[in-house]
């Protein structure tokens, strides 16, 4: 019952965000934050909150990181990996996809002993729950291609049809990164309501990166 309440809040702040500018952007500019305050979690040290931000954003700066993660969800859409195996295909996909700034963010937070406080289970669980919803509300002729398996709450996420506000943004859009070129999560991913955030994070990420934020110390 707690993982079932705690994925609907979290789908609850997205459909909130996708018409509330100002929330739009507390949400991008201090993503931990804003998560535990709207789930009512305990408080953190601005030191915990700075390092866990630090981790979303080198995260979502990295392209192949965001492809990894699409095909990661997608193919676990029948069981949510547990959270010891989620770590552990993440930790491999990092080096694998040139992740230096996620190792020296969970670098840094080790030496500091600060930790990374909020990334739960519960937040895998939404974006499974979420992309399974957007891939059977696209499915055109009743046919699903996806659908919740034995360890997947059905939480009600309803994934909405496009919406004037977004119709010109999606995971295409994404920022051009140096070296890289154009990379981008399938717009197939999540629904409109949740893609105009996660665009918005991605973009300000790479902003973030760009003026060498990631660095060490």
């Amino acid at each position: 019952m707690s993982r079932a309440a705690t994925v609907r809040r979290v789908d609850a702040l997205f459909q909130a965000m996708e018409t509330d500018f100002l929330l739009r952007e507390q949400f991008i500019t201090g993503p931990s934050q804003i998560l535990m305050d709207y789930l009512a979690s305990p408080s953190v040290s601005q030191e915990q909150a700075a390092l866990t931000d630090r981790l979303i954003y080198s995260v979502f700066a990295n392209p192949k990181l965001l492809q990894w993660f699409q095909e990661y969800v997608h193919r676990h859409t029948d069981e949510v990996p547990t959270g010891g195996q989620f770590l552990a295909d993440f930790c491999e996909a990092t080096v694998s996809h040139g992740g230096q700034d996620v190792v020296a963010t969970l670098l840094e937070g080790s030496v500091a002993e600060t930790g990374i406080y909020g990334l739960t289970d519960d937040l895998l669980h939404y974006f499974v729950n979420l992309h399974v919803s957007q891939t059977i509300c696209a499915d055109r002729d009743g046919k699903p291609d996806g659908e919740p398996g034995a360890d997947q709450e059905d939480v009600g996420i309803q994934a909405r049809g496009s919406t004037p506000f977004v119709t010109s943004i999606t995971w295409t859009t994404y920022v051009h990164v140096q070296g890289d070129g154009d990379q981008a999560f399938s717009a197939e991913f999540v629904p409109p309501y949740a893609a105009v955030t996660l665009n918005a994070l991605a973009r300000y990420a790479v902003e973030l990166q760009a003026r060498d934020a990631f660095r060490l110390g």
